[in-house]
């Protein structure tokens, strides 16, 4: 099931890299657990279920401006997959630009996502993926 995991996450992040929102949604719907958690490293907010995960989409749009993200890596743990993006960005607002890496740990149950967690660097995801 690992690798058929890696594949939807894979997916989901290039659907998004192309702004192929409808690609995105349908691979959401598909392999999100009703419960699923996103917990945001940014601004420490947790998205909950489909819908949350559609907010979190429209927050980011609203908060930034050419916002781009590039898989860097994905590192199969098993039941957690840690992705590794390049993210960058201009603040709506400020226009202050960000350029940053970000990694996310996503946790299966099967071939559902029940969790991911974002975290500032590589270092910490692995860290909190566990061995």
């Amino acid at each position: 099931m690992s690798s058929e995991n890696v594949e939807f996450l894979r997916r989901g992040y290039e659907a998004l890299e192309r702004g192929d929102l409808e690609t995105f949604e349908a691979l959401a719907r598909e392999r999100l657990d009703p419960k699923f958690e996103f917990h945001h490293v940014w601004d420490g907010r947790v998205f909950e279920g489909f819908e949350g995960t559609m907010d979190w989409l429209s927050d980011t749009r609203e908060t930034w401006n050419d916002y781009k993200q590039e898989i860097e890596e994905i590192i199969d743990l098993g039941e957690n997959v840690v992705v590794v993006l390049g993210i960058s960005a201009q603040g709506v607002g400020s226009g202050v630009p960000v350029a940053q890496q970000l990694a996310a740990v996503w946790t299966f149950d099967g071939d559902r996502a029940v969790r991911a967690r974002s975290f500032t660097s590589r270092a910490d995801a692995l860290e909190a993926a566990g061995p």
